[in-house]
């Protein structure tokens, strides 16, 4: 019978039979009951909670090919750990007159079969869904304690062995750097042109855009702010801005924001986001038409005037 081989790794299983130790018992089993291996189909650091993963996606649209006839895994929680997709795509596989073998765990092919495979869908499910449960708390206990729960801590940060976030003293100082330059003036184009020029990465690693700048100025990290699920705890983590220098450049940035005339005329309002009524205080913006004769002109309004 020709058969190809499924394997998954989640990566935050320690327990779990890495992917190599997985295909040599999957190809020992098919040497042992006569069963000719033609393909191999992998997703690493993949849950087997969702269907969502590639090679397990393309192995499950090639078995309407019928090219092979069984699907062989190292155990049944490797194809699924959730039974309604495990029954859905098993469905979708018998269509084709594919079945799922488990090279650990015998299961017949008669009525018995059918109760035990239900059975050990059932632990794989529920598994699953404890070891979503500790993780969860594991998280909730780490953010009570404003500790890193394992993302990215920002450029400017580093977490120790305890799982504190501390200042990173090499990167520190271009983070404040990067705030000076917004609150001095400086667009967002223009400092990430200049931090790229200067060679220096983002926190994960490749080069500044408009996205991951505006997400840095907007991180309340950098004012020591601790947020979780959306609950804030102030002076939490070691600060590298001060408030006002924070407060001064959300200002910025909301006033960029609403500023309709800088896109649509850069050159001809470049007081745009810099101008403001002396009346009201709202922002003035770029305006501009054409009289009858033809002539153009251009000029500042109060966004409040202009309503």
């Amino acid at each position: 019978m020709n058969i190809v081989v499924y394997a998954r790794y989640s990566g935050h299983g320690q327990t779990e039979q890495p992917i190599e130790g997985q295909l040599k018992a999957c190809y020992e089993y098919a040497k042992a009951n006569g069963h000719t291996m033609i393909g191999e189909y992998i997703d690493r650091a993949q849950t087997g909670t969702a269907d969502g993963r590639a090679d397990f996606q393309r192995m499950i649209a090639h078995g309407d090919k019928h090219v092979f006839e069984a699907i062989l895994v190292y155990q049944l929680d490797r194809f699924a750990r959730n039974r309604y997709d495990s029954a859905i795509n098993k469905a979708k596989l018998k269509k084709n007159g594919v079945r799922v073998l488990s090279a650990r765990e015998n299961i017949s092919e008669d009525a018995s079969g059918i109760l035990i495979e239900g059975v050990l869908e059932s632990m794989a499910e529920y598994y699953s869904a404890e070891l979503s449960q500790k993780i969860r708390r594991g998280m909730e206990i780490n953010a009570q304690k404003c500790l890193s729960n394992g993302n990215n801590p920002g450029l400017g940060f580093l977490v120790d062995e305890e799982r504190h976030f501390q200042l990173d003293p090499q990167t520190a100082p271009y983070v404040r750097q990067i705030f000076e330059m917004h609150a001095g003036g400086k667009t967002v184009a223009e400092i990430t042109a200049y931090r790229n020029a200067k060679g220096l990465k983002t926190s994960k690693g490749g080069e500044f855009n408009k996205n991951s700048l505006h997400r840095m100025l907007r991180n309340k990290r950098y004012i020591g702010t601790y947020i979780y699920k959306g609950q804030e705890t102030p002076n939490a983590v070691s600060r590298i801005i001060e408030d006002g220098l924070f407060e001064w450049v959300q200002h910025i940035s909301d006033a960029n924001r609403k500023a309709p005339g800088r896109v649509k005329g850069k050159e001809e309002y470049l007081l745009t986001t810099r101008l403001f009524c002396g009346y009201c205080h709202e922002m003035m913006v770029g305006y501009g038409g054409t009289s009858k004769p033809g002539m153009a002109y251009h000029y500042y309004i109060c966004k409040n005037a202009r309503k």
